[in-house]
């Protein structure tokens, strides 16, 4: 038996006794992905050597039983269930880790596969602990004066704890994993869970044609899976906005912390202060406005708009709440909003939306889940069960009406693009009743 147990190296060449394997068809960089397959095939031997105990066992009660002139067919049965409860439950720790290896590659993609040093050598400790009790019992039970049943018991716990500490490993590895994602795509952002008062309200979309642009000296090249009136423009300093039809346009210019023209004072003084609350003139006026440059916001306390995206393999839903809109709103009346988690990635885009329908737009066709779930002000809320699903397939929520929990009928404003960037596809206002924290990815 070959284990490497410094967490560095662990060749998909090496072969394993005990029911571990020799896995060419794994490249050599995936060492993860090789510990995994090699505890699924130890729980595989874990499960050959208590059946044959178990038939042992069955074995020493028939022929005790016979030498006392009973049948044992009572007791005889007896062992058959706890053989088949047994091996039962080992099929269901291999396929715990089975499970949960599968979902970290879906949720991390292809990193997931190769590991870091601290899972490497927690999954191998997993697999030289369970090697170790089988190799135990297979050389020293038959002479050992401990029961059969006893040992049976020791191997079915062991399983049970190698599994348990697996899916542990595995967590706790995808948790690093991802927090170093983040970091990577979003390196001066700032992360943290939303909080219930950061949350009083939401919006609706503006139907009134969107009269906001940014003026350019070079003519605009429209961007594929953009938004409707997406373009990227260059340009210098971001000048006053004017007039015009345009719903959304790209600027050049990432803004910084300081107040260069791109974003309102107040937006960025709620971007840099994470647990500053949203003024009274928005949560609680008639007419919502800023209360720095007094430009109206066409929001609705109460109103978050619903993102669904199926980008990650299964559909997740998303609510942008008034906080994030306000984040992204520009000074002047006919200003729009610029999409802040444009302004924070490497790129020199920032998406400018004309009007708040036209940013929901934007989140949905231009920014994935991971980028979704990363940003403070927007939280994942409902996970659609199978019925909702089918709903959907058979054109409940597809044909662009659709209601939830304490929301009104609104219609979807996605387009087609969408599906193609994974996205389900469907935006709509609902009630912002209940937030929930958002889980880590």
């Amino acid at each position: 038996m070959v284990v490497d147990t410094t967490g560095t190296e662990l060749l998909a060449r090496e072969e394993f006794k005990m029911g571990a394997f020799t896995n060419n068809g794994v490249a050599e960089r995936d060492v993860l992905q090789s510990i995994v397959y090699t505890l699924l095939d130890v729980f595989d031997a874990t499960r050959d050597l208590y059946q044959t105990l178990t038939a042992k066992d069955k074995r020493e009660v028939e022929f005790q039983m016979r030498a006392k002139g009973f049948s044992g067919t009572r007791q005889l049965e007896y062992l058959d269930d706890a053989e088949v409860s047994g091996k039962r439950g080992i099929l269901t720790d291999k396929l715990a880790v089975l499970r949960r290896y599968e979902d970290g590659l879906r949720d991390a993609g292809d990193g997931f596969a190769i590991g870091d040093a601290l899972s490497h050598v927690s999954l191998q400790s997993e697999v030289i602990r369970l090697q170790g009790l089988l190799l135990t019992t297979f050389l020293y039970g038959p002479t050992s004066e401990e029961p059969l049943q006893q040992q049976l018991a020791k191997i079915d716990a062991a399983s049970n704890v190698a599994s348990t500490a697996a899916v542990d490993v595995l967590d706790a590895f995808q948790v690093r994993l991802q927090a170093e994602v983040r970091a990577s795509v979003f390196p001066g952002s700032r992360r943290g869970s939303l909080r219930a008062g950061s949350m009083p309200g939401s919006f609706i979309a503006d139907d009134e044609p969107s009269t906001a642009m940014v003026s350019y000296r070079e003519p605009p090249r429209v961007r594929a899976g953009s938004p409707v009136n997406t373009t990227i423009i260059t340009k210098g300093p971001v000048p006053a906005p004017s007039s015009s039809d345009t719903r959304s346009l790209i600027s050049r210019n990432p803004p910084s912390e300081q107040n260069d023209g791109l974003y309102c004072p107040y937006a960025l003084s709620l971007e840099r202060h994470r647990s500053q609350q949203l003024s009274p003139s928005i949560t609680t006026a008639e007419t919502p406005f800023c209360p720095d440059c007094k430009r109206t916001l066409h929001l609705s306390p109460g109103k978050a708009w619903e993102i669904l995206k199926k980008d990650t393999g299964y559909q997740r839903c998303f609510q942008i709440s008034t906080r994030f809109v306000v984040k992204c709103h520009r000074p002047g009346p006919d200003a729009g909003y610029a999409c802040i988690i444009c302004s924070r990635a490497a790129g020199d885009d920032v998406t400018v939306c004309g009007d708040v329908k036209a940013l929901v737009k934007h989140m949905c066709e231009d920014h994935g889940s991971r980028e979704l779930k990363a940003e403070e002000d927007i939280t994942e809320v409902v996970e659609l069960g199978a019925r909702d699903r089918d709903r959907e397939r058979d054109g409940g929520a597809a044909l662009g009406y659709s209601t939830s929990r304490g929301s009104r009928r609104s219609a979807s404003v996605a387009s087609r693009r969408s599906r193609r960037r994974g996205s389900v596809g469907l935006e709509r206002e609902v009630e912002a009743v209940e937030i929930r924290v958002p889980r880590r990815m």
